[in-house]
C-alpha cells in the first residue's frame, strides 16, 4: 500500500500505523451490494440522515475516489467531484493537485502517474490529467471511458451563500460516502495552521486524508463551496467555489484543443505557497499519549 514497514515488534506489541489513507470520518453512507454494516465504523453524527433525499443522491453521483500509482505502487488516494466543464458542459473530475505530486518530493509534479477512478457500486476508469494549479493545488482530470448515471455540477455559475456546511469524501478501501458537519465561522479569525495559501478557509467539519480534494457543500442544496484539505488540525482549510471558479474558466481542457499532454496553469517559478500532508508513522503506545487522530489501544502487558 506504499507505507513503511514497522518497526521491529510494533505490532505484536500493540503499535498502530497513524495518518494512513484509510482512516474513516464521520458518518458513513454505503450503496447497494456492499456486504457488511456500517453502524459499527460511523460515529454518531448521522449526517445523512439529516441531508435532503435528493441532496444525498447528487453526492452519490457526483463523488468519486481516486487512487494514484507509481508503477505498480500506489502513491495517493484522496476524493474528486465531478463538475460541468465551462466549455462544451464536458464532465471532468475536480481535485487536489496532492493526487500526482511525487512522494520524493511534494513540490514537484509527476504527470505520468496512473489515475484509477471509482464510482461505486462498480464503475473503475482510468483518469487522465489534464490541467493542474501549483500554487492553488488543483488538478482536472478526464475520465475514460466515461462514467454513467452521474450528476456533474456547473460550478461555473450560481455560487450561493454558505454557513452550515457538510464536508464529504470517499472512503478509500470500499468507497462508501464519509461526511460530517459544521461551520463557516462569519468572522474566520484563524487561519490554517500549516498550510500557508491566504486564499483558504476554514471550516469546523473534521476530515481525515481521504477527504482531500472532496468537496465542501452547503447543507441546505448540497451546491459546492470549495475543496478541502487536511492538515492535521481539528478544522478544515477549503479552498473557496469561487476561488476555484475564477483559476479555471480561463484556460481550455487540453484534449479539446488537441493536446495530448497535461497543462500547468501555473507558472512554476511564481509558486509561493507549500501544500504539505501529514505523513503516515507508526505508533505505539508504550511512548506516551496516544497522538491526535489515533485510536486509543490498551498498552501491552508486559
Amino acid at each position: 500500500m506504499g507505507y513503511h514497514k514497522p518497526p521491529p515488534f510494533a505490532l505484536e506489541l500493540g503499535g498502530q500505523l497513524c495518518d494512513k489513507f484509510e482512516d474513516d470520518f464521520g458518518d458513513l453512507y454505503g450503496y447497494k451490494g456492499l456486504d457488511y454494516n456500517l453502524w459499527c465504523r460511523g460515529t454518531e453524527e448521522l449526517v445523512f440522515s439529516k441531508l435532503r433525499t435528493e441532496v444525498v443522491t447528487k453526492l452519490c453521483r457526483r463523488v468519486v475516489l481516486l487512487t494514484s500509482y507509481d508503477g505498480d505502487k500506489r502513491s495517493f488516494a484522496c476524493t474528486g467531484y465531478l463538475i460541468k466543464w465551462h466549455k462544451k458542459g464536458t464532465p471532468v473530475i475536480l481535485t487536489s493537485a496532492s493526487l500526482i505530486r511525487s512522494s520524493d518530493n511534494e513540490s514537484k509534479i509527476n504527470e505520468k502517474f496512473k489515475i484509477d477512478v471509482f464510482l461505486p457500486p462498480n464503475q473503475h476508469a482510468t483518469g487522465t490529467l489534464e490541467l493542474y494549479h501549483s500554487d492553488y493545488n488543483i488538478a482536472v482530470i478526464s475520465v475514460q471511458p466515461r462514467l454513467r448515471c452521474i450528476h456533474p455540477e456547473n460550478i461555473f455559475h450560481g455560487e450561493k451563500g454558505r454557513k452550515k456546511v457538510v464536508a464529504i469524501g470517499r472512503e478509500v478501501e470500499d468507497g462508501v460516502l464519509m461526511g460530517t458537519i459544521g461551520f463557516v465561522p462569519d468572522k474566520p479569525y484563524d487561519k490554517p495552521r500549516n498550510l500557508d495559501c491566504k486564499d483558504l478557509k476554514l471550516s469546523t467539519c473534521k476530515i481525515k486524508k481521504a477527504g482531500i480534494g472532496g468537496p465542501l457543500v452547503n447543507f441546505i442544496d448540497g451546491s459546492y463551496a470549495g475543496m478541502n484539505f487536511y492538515d492535521g488540525t481539528r478544522k478544515t482549510p477549503y479552498l473557496p467555489r469561487r476561488i476555484i471558479a475564477e483559476v479555471l474558466s480561463k484556460t481550455d481542457l487540453p484534449s479539446q484543443i488537441g493536446m495530448s499532454q497535461p497543462i500547468n496553469i501555473m507558472n512554476e517559478s511564481a509558486v509561493k505557497n507549500r501544500w504539505p500532508v501529514p505523513k503516515p508513522y507508526w505508533y505505539h503506545p508504550s511512548f506516551g499519549a496516544t497522538p491526535r487522530g489515533c485510536p486509543k489501544v490498551p498498552p501491552p502487558n508486559l
